[in-house]
């Protein structure tokens, strides 16, 4: 892994390791797992493979040159436009919409709505991922706002 991609995972880590509501965990693919307290709104919706799968609200993926982040909420909490303005502030993401094949070779970040719960997919490569700033007040916020949605019932 590429010193950059170590040094955004590390404050993008810490980001929700500050959280109060979840905690991350490596599951057997060594991918970073969100994990909520407690079990997430949707989860009458997952498949029940194990307990994580129901407090489950997303994965960070670090790859050799990027950093993915996949993350879930309640169908209706958040709008795309919302969304949009604190996840690319700078206007150099690409949106690319749910059921379209996404580059890999260019940032790009979606938005997935569906009955059961909405999605965030933001993938920062090299040149976005060495100028993304994961500790703007803004986006902690955000991050915040996604981890205790699941507090509200």
């Amino acid at each position: 892994m590429d010193g950059l991609v170590e040094q955004k995972l590390k404050e993008i880590r810490e980001v929700f390791e500050g959280l109060s509501h979840c905690k991350i965990e490596t599951n057997e693919e060594d991918q970073l797992v969100i994990i909520s307290d407690k079990p997430v709104l949707w989860s009458d919706s997952l498949e029940k493979q194990d307990a994580v799968s129901i407090h489950k609200i997303g994965t960070i993926k670090p790859h050799k040159l990027s950093l993915g982040l996949y993350i879930d909420f309640p169908h209706g909490y958040l709008d795309a436009d919302k969304l949009e303005k604190i996840i690319n502030p700078e206007e150099t993401l690409t949106y690319y919409p749910p059921g379209t094949k996404a580059p890999t070779v260019k940032s790009w970040w979606r938005f997935r709505s569906d009955e059961q719960f909405d999605s965030l997919h933001l993938v920062l490569r090299k040149i976005e991922l060495a100028y993304y700033n994961f500790n703007r007040e803004d986006w902690v916020e955000l991050m915040r706002e996604i981890t205790e949605a699941n507090k509200q019932k």
